[in-house]
C-alpha cells in the first residue's frame, strides 16, 4: 500500500519571505507577532487581554499582555526582522519597571525571547506564553520560599510502609538544591538501576511544590507501561498533586503532573505553549526516537532534569550537552550526581550478581543503533533454531536443580521477537511439566492486558518465568526477580545495564541479596562483565576492567553505530533454520503470528471505518471532535484486541512512522489526516533538530538568517555542507562569502557548519 500524502505541520513562511525581501519593516513583523500571540491563546482584539502602543514617561510599549483582571503581566517589544530583538532589552526593561510588570518578551516576528528579568537572563523560546502561564508564574512568586527552609524528609510513606531516605538520595537532593540556587536549570542524575531514581525525583518534586518553585510537571518516559508505574509512585508520594497519563487526547488542566511518552507529547506540542510546564523530568527518554527528544525539551522554558541508569562513561556526549554537563576543556561529561552499581552493592543498597556463561552452537551478535540497541527485527528471524531454544530451557533447569532450592526463583527471560518468546515459553513449560503449562508466560506489547500480566508475575505464585520482548528490559520494578536469562544478544551498553538492573533490587521478604545472570548470548562477555557479589563463591577476579566501574576511556568501536547484523551459522546447522531476508510483515499476538504490513494497514483501516458506525468515540473523532485524554486511553485498550492487536507499536511498524500516536493512526484510517511521506518525515526531522539547536544557541538575527538558508540547502542536496557553498548563487545574492564573514567570524562559521554536519544534518 502506498504511503499517504501529508501536508507538513510546520510552515517556513518567514524564511521564504525574508529571502524575497519582504517583511522588512516593524509593522510587517507585527503581522507575525499577532499570529504567534493568537496561537498562544491571546485574543489580541480584546483590550482587556492585549493593548498596543501604550505610552509612559519612559517610552512606549508595543504590546501589554494582561491577566484576567486586566492588570499588566508582560511587555512585548517588537522589532523589524533585520534587528536582533535582544538589542531592545534596555528599552523594554525601563518600561516594565516603570509600570511594575515582571515579564518581558522580545521579538522580531521570527525569534522570541522571554526575560524573567528579576531572576534570570533572557531565554529564546519557540512560542509566547499564554495568559494562564504568566498568571501561574506570577502566583508562584507570591509565596516562593528558599529551598533551604524546606526540609529534606528523613522518612516517606510508600507501599504501605514508612521508608528511610537513603544517604545517597539525600546527597542527590542537596546537589540539585545547590544547582537551582545557582540558577542552573539543567541537571543530570546518573543512578544505577534499583537505587530509587523515581522515588528520589518524586520526593524532590514535593520539595519544589512546597517551595512554590513549580506548579506543573512533565515526566517523560520510554513507554506507557513505565508511565503507569511512575504514576503509581507519584500517586503515593505526591498524593496532594494529581497526576495523569497522556494518551494523546486533550489533557486536563487540573493535573499537576503530566506523564507521557515522547511520541505522544511530540504530537501535542502545537497545543502547548513554551510556558506550560515549569519542570521537565526525562526518565531515560533520550533513548527513544531520533531528533524529537531535543525538539520536545527545547519547546519548554522549564527546568530540565535527566534521569539515567547508564554508567557515566557510556552516556553520550550529546546527552551531557543537553543537560549542560559537558566539560569542553577536558572533553568529558560530569553528571550532576552519580551513583554507580558497584558503589550501591558495596554500600549494601543493591543485590550482588553472579554470571553463568553458557555457550550455544549458534552465536548471534546484536546491533547498536544511535546509542540504543536496535532494530532487533532481523536477529531471531534470520536464525531461528528450535533445538537451541529447547536446550536453553533444559540447561536452565539443570543449573537450577543443582542449587537444590526449596522454592523456584522468579525469572525474566529476554527474547528477541514475539515468535522467539512463544517458542521459549513453550519449552520452559515442557521442561517443568509439574506446573501444567503455567510455569512460563509471555509478556509482550501484544499480551492482552500486559500490565495485569506483569502484576500477576510480580504478586502471584505463577508464572515463575516471564518471557519478555521489550516489556521488561527497562524500568519495571520487580525486586522479587532472582534470575535473568539472556537469550537476546545486544552490543548496547545502555540496554545491557537496563536488562541487568531488573535483578539488582534487594528484597528482604525473601532475604534476597544477590541474583544470577544466565547468559546464552555472549552479552556479559562482550562487556567484559564479571560476577560482583562480595558474599558469593562465584565472585572471581580476572584481568581487565570489569563492567560497572567508571571507565575513563571507551573505544571508538564501542561508540560507533553498528548498522548490520553478524550471524555465524555452523556448517552442521539444523535444517529448520528460518531465514528471512526482507521484513515486510508485522509480528502480532503472543505467539508471534505474522501478517503482511500492507494487510495490517488494510485491516486497521477497515476496522476503524466499520467502528465509526457503532463506536461513539470513533464517531466523535470522525466528526472532527477531539477526544479527552481519558477517552483516548479507553479507546486504545479496546483496539488492542486479540484479533489484530491494534496498538501503537504495531501501527508504527506497519506505517513505518516511528513518531505516530494512536490518535494519528485513527484519523489516517478515517481519511481526516494524512501521515507524512518518508521525504516529508525526514524534512520535518531536520527542521525539528535545527530549530531545537537554534534555541540553545546565542546567534544574532543576521546569523540565523544565514544558517536557515544553509539548512534549506542541506535539505535540497542531502549532503554535508562545505564552506564553498557561500560562493554559490543562492548566497552570492546576499554578498557571498565575504558578506557571510562580516556576520560570522571565521572560527564561529567553521564550528557552526561542523556542528550542523555532525549533529543536525543526518543521513536518512
Amino acid at each position: 500500500m502506498p504511503r499517504k500524502l501529508y501536508k507538513p505541520k510546520k510552515e517556513e513562511v518567514v524564511i521564504e519571505s525574508k529571502s524575497k525581501g519582504k517583511f522588512l519593516r516593524e509593522t510587517d513583523a507585527r503581522i507575525l507577532i499577532d499570529k504567534q500571540l493568537r496561537q498562544a491563546n491571546w485574543d489580541i482584539e480584546n483590550k482587556n487581554q492585549v493593548t498596543t502602543e501604550e505610552t509612559a514617561k519612559v517610552g512606549r510599549a508595543d504590546y501589554i499582555l494582561k491577566d484576567r483582571r486586566g492588570r499588566g503581566l508582560a511587555v512585548v517589544e517588537a522589532k523589524r526582522f533585520s534587528v536582533d530583538p535582544v538589542a531592545a532589552k534596555q528599552q523594554a526593561l525601563q518600561y516594565a519597571e516603570s509600570i511594575k510588570i515582571d515579564f518581558i518578551f522580545l521579538s522580531n516576528g521570527e525569534d522570541i525571547y522571554f526575560w524573567d528579568y528579576k531572576y534570570r537572563p533572557e531565554q529564546k523560546v519557540p512560542t509566547f506564553f499564554s495568559q494562564r502561564d504568566l498568571e501561574k508564574l506570577q502566583n508562584l512568586r507570591l509565596d516562593r520560599k528558599p529551598l533551604s527552609v524546606v526540609q529534606v524528609p528523613e522518612k516517606y510513606f510508600k507501599g504501605g510502609e514508612w521508608r528511610t531516605l537513603r544517604p545517597y538520595q539525600k546527597e542527590a537532593m542537596q546537589l540539585l538544591d545547590k544547582n537551582l540556587e545557582a540558577n542552573r536549570r539543567k541537571m543530570l542524575l546518573a543512578m544505577a538501576t534499583g537505587t530509587g531514581k523515581t522515588d528520589t525525583i518524586a520526593l524532590y518534586l514535593k520539595r519544589l511544590f512546597d517551595a512554590n518553585l513549580i506548579s506543573r510537571v512533565l515526566f517523560l518516559v520510554d513507554r506507557i507501561a513505565l508511565g503507569i508505574q511512575a504514576k503509581e509512585v507519584f500517586d503515593e508520594i505526591l498524593s496532594d498533586y494529581p497526576s495523569s497519563l497522556l494518551y494523546g487526547g486533550k489533557p486536563k488542566d487540573e493535573s499537576s503532573i503530566i506523564i507521557s511518552t515522547l511520541p505522544t507529547l511530540y504530537s501535542q506540542l502545537d497545543q502547548l505553549t513554551s510556558g506550560y510546564f515549569d519542570i521537565v523530568i526525562s526518565d531515560e527518554a533520550h533513548r527513544s526516537i531520533f531528533g524529537i527528544y531535543n525538539a520536545v525539551l527545547s519547546h519548554f522554558d522549564a527546568i530540565r532534569i535527566g534521569l539515567t541508569a547508564t554508567p557515566s562513561s557510556f552516556i553520550d556526549r550529546n546527552t551531557y550537552k543537553l543537560f549542560d554537563c559537558w566539560d569542553e576543556r577536558e572533553e568529558k561529561g560530569r553528571p550532576t550526581f552519580l551513583y554507580s552499581i558497584r558503589r550501591g552493592i558495596k554500600e549494601g543498597y543493591l543485590a550482588g550478581y553472579n554470571i553463568i556463561q553458557i555457550d550455544t552452537k549458534v552465536s548471534l551478535e546484536g546491533i547498536k543503533y544511535e546509542g540504543d540497541d536496535f532494530d532487533s527485527d532481523e536477529l531471531e528471524r534470520r536464525v531461528n533454531v528450535p533445538a537451541r531454544n529447547e536446550q536453553v530451557a533444559k540447561t536452565f533447569r539443570d543449573e537450577e536443580d543443582k542449587r537444590d532450592l526449596k522454592n523456584p526463583r522468579k525469572t525474566i527471560v529476554y527474547a528477541v521477537t514475539k515468535k522467539h518468546a512463544a517458542q521459549l515459553a513453550y519449552y520452559f513449560n515442557q521442561v517443568y511439566p509439574e506446573f501444567k503449562g503455567r510455569y512460563a508466560e509471555i509478556i509482550t506489547s501484544d499480551t492482552e492486558d500486559p500490565s495485569g500480566a506483569i502484576r500477576r508475575f510480580k504478586l502471584e505464585g505463577l508464572p515463575i518465568i516471564a518471557v519478555s520482548v521489550g516489556m521488561m528490559d527497562t524500568g519495571i520494578d520487580a525486586p522479587m526477580v532472582e534470575n535473568l536469562i539472556m537469550v537476546r544478544p545486544t552490543k548496547s551498553p545502555i540496554l545491557y545495564q537496563q536488562m541487568r538492573g531488573r535483578g539488582s533490587r534487594l528484597y528482604p521478604k525473601i532475604k534476597k541479596t544477590s541474583f544470577r545472570i544466565y547468559d546464552f548470548a555472549g552479552v556479559t562477555r562482550h562487556f567484559n562483565d564479571e560476577s560482583f557479589d562480595p558474599y558469593s563463591e562465584f565472585t572471581k577476579t580476572k584481568t581487565g576492567i570489569p563492567w560497572g566501574t567508571e571507565m575513563e576511556d571507551v573505544t571508538d568501536e564501542e561508540k560507533e553505530v553498528i548498522n548490520r547484523l553478524f550471524v555465524q551459522i555452523p556448517e552442521t546447522a539444523p535444517e529448520n533454520i528460518d531465514v528471512v531476508i526482507k521484513r515486510s510483515y508485522i509480528e502480532i499476538g503472543s505467539g508471534g503470528e505474522r501478517i503482511d504490513a500492507d494487510e495490517y494497514q488494510i485491516a486497521w483501516e477497515k476496522e476503524i471505518q466499520e467502528l465509526a458506525k457503532t463506536e461513539p468515540l470513533i464517531e466523535k473523532i470522525n466528526k472532527g471532535k477531539e477526544l479527552s485524554n481519558e477517552e483516548l486511553g479507553v479507546l486504545s485498550e479496546k483496539l488492542n484486541s486479540p484479533k489484530f492487536y491494534f496498538n501503537e507499536a504495531n501501527l508504527r511498524d506497519a506505517y513505518n512512522y516511528p513518531p505516530g500516536t494512536i490518535n494519528e493512526f485513527i484519523k489516517t484510517a478515517l481519511g481526516t489526516q494524512e501521515l507524512p511521506t518518508e521525504e516529508q518525515l525526514y524534512e520535518n526531522r531536520i527542521n525539528d533538530l535545527f530549530e531545537s539547536w537554534l534555541v540553545e544557541k546565542k546567534f544574532t538575527s543576521e546569523q540565523v538568517k544565514i544558517l536557515r538558508l544553509v539548512k534549506s540547502q542541506y535539505i535540497a542536496r542531502q549532503k554535508p555542507i562545505e564552506i564553498s557553498i557561500f560562493n554559490e548563487p543562492v548566497f552570492k545574492n546576499l554578498g557571498g562569502l565575504n558578506h557571510v564573514l562580516k556576520i560570522f567570524d571565521d572560527s564561529l562559521l567553521k564550528s557552526s557548519i561542523e556542528e550542523l554536519n555532525n549533529s543536525i544534518f543526518i543521513a536518512k
